[in-house]
C-alpha cells in the first residue's frame, strides 16, 4: 500500500443548499504501483478529517508534500 496527500472535493448538504469545499487529505492506495492520477475513488481510502500541519523535523516535508497535491487532479468524493 502507498499513500500521499491529495486535494479532495467534498459536497455537504445544508439548509441553504449543497456546499462544496476542497481539503487536503492523506490518501491510501490499495496497490503500491497504482497510477495516482487516474485511480478511481472506489480504489482508495482517505483520512476522515483533512490533514493538519504540525510536527518538528518533518514539518517542511509535510508542507512540500501537500504542495505537490495541488499539481494533481482533484478527487471528487461527492455528497457526504
Amino acid at each position: 500500500m502507498s499513500w500521499n496527500y491529495r486535494v479532495m472535493k467534498h459536497v455537504s448538504k445544508s439548509p441553504m443548499g449543497d456546499e462544496e469545499y476542497l481539503a487536503i487529505h492523506e490518501v491510501h492506495y490499495r496497490d503500491k504501483d497504482v497510477d495516482d492520477l487516474t485511480v478511481p475513488v472506489d480504489e482508495i481510502g482517505w483520512s476522515e478529517e483533512p490533514t493538519t500541519v504540525q510536527g518538528d523535523d518533518e514539518l517542511r516535508w509535510s508542507l512540500e508534500s501537500m504542495l505537490k497535491a495541488l499539481d494533481k487532479p482533484i478527487i471528487d468524493v461527492g455528497l457526504e
